[in-house]
């Protein structure tokens, strides 16, 4: 404990974001890979089309994800600014209470969905083509949501501690396990979509009895352990909620964005828009998740030194984030540019499919350079405890610019679907235009 507030209160702030940003990217990389690789084995070993009944859900996978991140995120922010107030019965308090609710909420998602699955999908906008393939998977899938949030709130609570290895390890067991499954089932056993959902379910069972036996042995020194266990605390509680609220906010807009896209790409153009957009969105996670790691990185250094009040390593922090997301982004935005059918090639070569997925691909990264900064605005502010300007910026990207544009461009430009995807760098201008000022106030604030 007292090392981990050493090395975030002294060392140096560019060893501390290479060090943290390292295992973080590592970390999000391996989920993002699951993406990726899972795609390709799904395009490969069933077809397109599986791929396609798969990213119909997203917009219900990103609510999941959404309150996982809820308290796995607002734990890690709490107990990084406890540990630099060296409170450690209140960091055991937000670790036990962390679990319980995790627990709580993915149990009520499974049973919610498991109850309305079929009006579900049919809000999802899966056509019939889609809806036999997509039930299939939901089927399955739901029982993996409770363990995957609790590998999430692991990975989370060791990173908050500066446990880094562990934080990475858990994450890549559980990805790992999905691969090699996905592998197994489709291509060895030749078995259907289903399986790569069973896959989601063994490798979480298997990675988040990891991170829990490993957090016990973290914490065998305490002996306040069994008394905790009987005593919520609801000031914790709540701060832990408020603080995980932007990230909540940030999936529930970006679902409500995914349903109005889905809708609006259903009505114009059809199955292969759809199967386009499924696969290229996958791609895109994988880079997004750089990014994210960068962002995760970031949060417990401005957390702790915000909370010590050492200001110029919070600037610091801020600044070095920045640059690194923005070199992850510039690379993102190259690829996007100059090499999308290469890159979507990779995943089908069903005609139909190809130069819809190109294009999405291109028109998503061509400003992706930025993505950065929109991201690292709203973590900022949730390392430093303003819940709700960091929900804020979280959701008006997809609420307030991108489901307007997905509803009025395709009406004002006589309903072709390529005006569609003129959404997405016409929202990166205006979301950049908007943190950079949020921001840039705000850091100016702060004493030297």
């Amino acid at each position: 404990m007292s090392f981990n507030s050493e090395l975030l209160g002294k060392e140096s702030v560019h060893k501390l974001i290479l060090t943290f940003g390292s295992f973080a990217v590592i970390t999000m990389l391996a989920t993002g890979t699951v993406n990726v690789i899972g795609t390709l084995i799904i395009s490969r070993g069933i077809d397109i089309y599986a791929v396609g009944a798969v990213g119909i859900l997203f917009p219900l996978v990103t609510v999941y994800f959404g309150f996982s991140q809820l308290i796995s995120i607002g734990a890690a922010s709490y107990i990084s600014r406890m540990l630099g107030k060296n409170k450690k019965e209140a960091v055991l308090s937000a670790i036990i209470i962390s679990y319980a609710l995790t627990l709580l909420i993915s149990i009520a998602l499974m049973i919610g969905t498991w109850l309305f699955k079929d009006n579900i999908l049919s809000f999802l906008g899966a056509t019939a083509d889609y809806t036999e393939l997509a039930h299939s998977y939901l089927s399955v899938f739901i029982y993996s949501i409770p363990f995957t949030a609790m590998v999430l709130l692991s990975s989370a609570t060791f990173r908050a501690y500066g446990k880094l290895k562990l934080s990475m390890l858990v994450i890549l067991v559980e990805s790992g396990l999905i691969i090699a499954l996905d592998y197994l089932f489709i291509y060895v056993l030749g078995s259907g979509i289903g399986s790569a959902a069973f896959s989601h379910i063994l490798a979480g069972i298997i990675a988040s009895l990891l991170g829990i036996i490993l957090l016990i042995k973290l914490n065998s020194d305490s002996k306040h352990i069994l008394k905790l266990l009987l005593k919520w605390d609801i000031h914790i509680m709540s701060e832990l909620l408020s603080i995980g609220l932007s990230a909540l906010g940030r999936s529930l807009a970006g679902a409500s964005f995914s349903l109005v896209l889905n809708h609006t790409i259903n009505h114009l153009g059809g199955e292969d828009p759809l199967a386009a957009l499924g696969a290229v969105n996958r791609i895109i996670l994988f880079l997004l998740f750089t990014v994210m790691g960068i962002s995760q990185a970031m949060q417990p250094i401005v957390s702790y030194n915000f909370t010590a009040k050492k200001s110029n390593r919070v600037k610091a922090a801020l600044e070095y984030a920045l640059i690194y997301s923005g070199i992850i982004g510039l690379i993102g935005s190259i690829l996007g540019i100059f090499f999308p059918h290469q890159v979507v090639s990779i995943f089908t070569n069903n005609a139909n499919v190809l130069d819809d997925a190109a294009l999405i691909f291109k028109m998503q990264l061509v400003l992706f350079f930025t993505i950065g900064l929109q991201i690292l605005s709203a973590t900022y502010f949730q390392a430093i405890g303003k819940a709700w300007m960091s929900f804020f910026l979280s959701v008006f990207k997809p609420l307030l610019i991108l489901i307007p544009l997905v509803y009025f461009m395709p009406k004002m430009l006589a309903g072709i679907i390529a005006t569609v995807w003129w959404i997405f760098p016409i929202s990166d201008i205006l979301a950049t235009i908007i943190c950079v000022l949020i921001l840039w106030k705000n850091v100016k604030k702060l004493p030297n």
